[in-house]
């Protein structure tokens, strides 16, 4: 079974390198050391367009309407470390694979065509548009979406990836993790609306200190 950083440094060959630029809003690159920049291959940095928007929204829609699959909204909200306070305008980057499992053009691995940055608004919430993530060809990893968020006083941090329930490569394991955040399950009912739009919540809860390494 692979995780997510085994999958990045299985799939695909070559280093992605993460030149300086100057951004038009936080970014969360200036402060990491260059051991970690250079680790972005294995950690997952590679994943994260760069640089940041100056302009981002609490909602965003990171598919065209002509994307294959079946669109999903996800409805997030943040919470500072207690988990019961929410966090405000903290940014939100996400990214996911197409409906074939794939997550750059042509079927490559990096870096992600389907991506986009949100921030959250005063009662930590957002919303995305994308659709329901394929699954990686010829591996057992559920369908799932990433998420990394920094700013507002947090430093860079991924989380644990949203996966939906009914997928049949969810193992015991894995219901057991999720089960035990309670209101921050990683794993999450989809629903349907009347125009066929699937779709789901997801709590994100943030931690004090980077984990990037």
């Amino acid at each position: 079974m692979f995780d997510r950083r085994q999958f990045l440094v299985v799939a695909g060959s070559g280093m992605l390198t993460l030149a300086a630029k100057e951004s038009k809003a936080e970014d969360p690159f200036d402060s990491l050391s260059a051991n970690v920049l250079r680790n972005a291959r294995h950690n997952g940095l590679c994943m994260i367009r760069h640089p940041t928007p100056s302009a981002i929204a609490s909602h965003a829609q990171i598919t065209a309407v002509d994307e294959p699959g079946r669109p999903l909204l996800v409805a997030g909200q943040v919470f500072a470390p207690d988990g019961q306070k929410a966090a405000p305008h903290v940014t939100v980057y996400a990214y996911n694979t197409d409906a074939n499992g794939h997550y750059g053009e042509n079927h490559t691995a990096l870096p992600p065509r389907i991506y986009g940055w949100m921030k959250t608004d005063d009662a930590g919430r957002f919303s995305l548009r994308t659709i329901l993530p394929g699954r990686y060809p010829g591996m057992q990893v559920p369908a799932h979406i990433h998420f990394t968020l920094w700013g507002a006083g947090y430093p860079l941090q991924w989380v644990d990836d949203l996966r939906f329930e009914g997928d049949s490569y969810l193992t015991p394991a894995m219901r057991s993790e999720s089960e035990q955040l309670a209101d921050f399950c990683t794993i999450q009912p989809l629903s349907e609306s009347a125009d066929g739009c699937l779709r789901c919540t997801f709590k994100i809860r943030l931690q004090q200190q980077m984990n990037f390494s």
